[in-house]
């Protein structure tokens, strides 16, 4: 279970805030009731007014009237617990089945807390520091392992059945493995092409467009049969009834609000993490989203000389249910963990910044 960490009565809290449904009225007794804390009425009202203070909550009605709701910040910083929320089928499973354009909305909602920051800041410092006692033949032979490992452990994600070892003698000498597809030899080559165009043109991503956007995905689908530029059709995600939005105009409305907010982000942790979610979570091409998304994210923390990710070592089960949790609940919190642990782990073990 994620803890919210900052709030007294941490367990009590996280339970309680599990009984909420984004956009649904609860009464103090009936979160008692969904409740499996064996709390007294009394201990949860008192913990439903501390959400309130805190800023989770939101109240309607007076006195015994009272009722209690998510606020934007509720549901974007509620934890979850991922087993037991998936253990239903997705047909069983409470949530929302089409995109919430307010998860993209104002107002804004600061994402990282509890000291999230200041760990995010640490492994910076430690990365730069690196950086500072590198020469152009370390950083050059790093670069190439973080491209080898991002490559192979983005197509794996995906499905990609390319070991490591064998998508390092792809991408170094161009031997292609005689037990895997030539689909996902191409997969793993178009990821390093898009890695290259990155680094070509890092200016380009201090500030992502939807002509910059369309041109990384164009490298993702290279060779794949991928339609290249916004979809025109509608789309279904395994595992989960969510529906990204079916009209093209909508999609293009969700990507400016989604790009208003990568801009207006107060740090590039932020920016980040709002790309590999929100391009998830709209899901503006046929197919290639997620590995875009990825990418996208990673160029806007290396235009800001910040470590990229590779997610080696993510589980890709966990990554794709924490990033269902978002499409389902539009909780941020199991990815952010992930998020967290992986950008620490990619600035501690790849020396390739260039200062």
């Amino acid at each position: 279970m994620i803890r919210l960490g900052y709030m007294n009565d941490t367990n009590i809290q996280t339970n309680l805030l599990s009984n909420f449904v984004k956009g649904k009225l609860l009464s103090s007794s009936e979160v008692a009731a969904l409740s499996e804390t064996g709390q007294s009425l009394v201990t949860v009202k008192r913990q439903l007014s501390a959400l309130t203070k805190a800023g989770f909550l939101a109240t309607s009605g007076a006195g015994r009237s009272v009722k209690y709701t998510l606020t934007k910040k509720g549901w974007l910083l509620r934890p979850f617990d991922v087993a037991k929320y998936l253990e239903a089928s997705p047909d069983d499973r409470i949530s929302t089945l089409h995109f919430q354009f307010d998860a993209l909305e104002p107002p804004y909602i600061e994402m990282f807390v509890n000291g999230e920051l200041e760990q995010l800041e640490a492994a910076t410092n430690v990365y730069r520091a690196n950086a500072s006692n590198s020469d152009t033949a370390s950083h050059k032979k790093e670069l190439m392992r973080f491209i080898v490992e991002f490559s192979w452990k983005t197509s794996q994600i995906e499905g990609n059945t390319y070991d490591l070892i064998s998508t390092e003698r792809l991408l170094l000498y161009g031997e292609k493995s005689s037990t895997n597809t030539e689909f996902e030899a191409q997969m793993i080559l178009n990821q390093k092409e898009a890695l290259e165009f990155i680094l070509e043109n890092i200016e380009l991503w201090k500030k992502p467009t939807l002509s910059s956007l369309e041109m990384l995905h164009s490298i993702v689908g290279k060779n794949l049969g991928i339609t290249k530029n916004l979809r025109k059709t509608i789309v279904g995600i395994t595992g989960t009834n969510y529906r990204p939005l079916e009209s093209e105009f909508q999609i293009r409305d969700a990507l400016e609000l989604l790009f208003k907010n990568i801009t207006e982000a107060t740090n590039t942790y932020e920016k980040a993490l709002i790309c590999v979610l929100g391009l998830s979570y709209i899901q503006p091409f046929v197919d290639g989203n997620k590995r875009t998304s990825r990418l996208l994210a990673n160029a806007i923390l290396l235009a800001h000389n910040y470590a990229p990710i590779s997610y080696r070592s993510v589980d890709s089960r966990s990554y794709k249910e924490a990033t269902l949790i978002f499409y389902e609940q539009n909780s941020i919190e199991p990815f952010k963990k992930l998020f967290i642990e992986q950008y620490d782990f990619a600035a501690k073990n790849y020396n390739i910044a260039e200062i």
